[in-house]
């Protein structure tokens, strides 16, 4: 992993040098959260589900995501992402934390004092994954197209080239300076039988 960097995220205010985009991307900290209309969001996953199904007709996954302008004053601090659909492989299956996710369309909210984006695939928002390390989890080189996405075709322009190299350097700085998993939460493998609670294992997978 390369050393934190303390350079942020491209600008992404509108400018004249962008209206030929078809996406004007928000920084996580910086969606209003009085505005009703859908906006659109790159952010570092930081953990995440697996998707399950809650009813019937409803698939669901939670993801927690992070980006340099909301992870400044604690390291604890970090957005919420909620995706809605009616069929499994509409989801997105996360197989590394640290790997970037691209939202379209997504609803902003309060929830327990957090910021819960909300995407629904019933209702044409879409998200893309990309690799923050050199290969993808699937083993292919990583570029700027992402190596798992809803729908037939994503969109590429030439903005999200540089939004995803200043995540990546972001995200593997993170990374390597921060401890994911909250060692007071941690219990050792030949203790967990005698553990009460809710607690976290750290081991490698066999």
């Amino acid at each position: 992993m390369r050393k934190s960097t303390k350079k942020s995220t491209p600008n992404r205010s509108s400018s004249p040098a962008r209206t030929n985009n078809k996406y004007e991307y928000a920084e996580l900290s910086k969606v209003s959260l009085v505005s009703a209309d859908p906006c659109h969001i790159y952010g570092v996953i930081v953990d995440a589900n697996f998707p399950y199904k809650v009813n019937s007709e409803r698939y669901i996954i939670s993801l927690k995501i992070i980006d340099p302008t909301l992870n400044q004053k604690t390291k604890n601090e970090y957005a919420t992402v909620v995706i809605y659909a009616q069929r499994f492989e509409d989801l997105p299956i996360v197989h590394r934390l640290g790997d970037i996710i691209r939202i379209h369309r997504a609803n902003l909210r309060l929830y327990n004092g957090k910021r819960q984006f909300n995407v629904n695939m019933t209702y044409n928002s879409s998200w893309a994954l990309y690799s923050s390390d050199k290969t993808s989890p699937l083993g292919e080189p990583s570029n700027e197209l992402p190596y798992a996405h809803s729908g037939n075709k994503p969109t590429v322009e030439r903005q999200d080239q540089a939004i995803l190299s200043a995540l990546k350097k972001y995200a593997n700085g993170y990374f390597a300076t921060q401890n994911v998993v909250d060692d007071k939460n941690v219990t050792a493998l030949s203790k967990a039988s005698k553990a009460s609670g809710d607690f976290d294992v750290v081991a490698k997978v066999l």
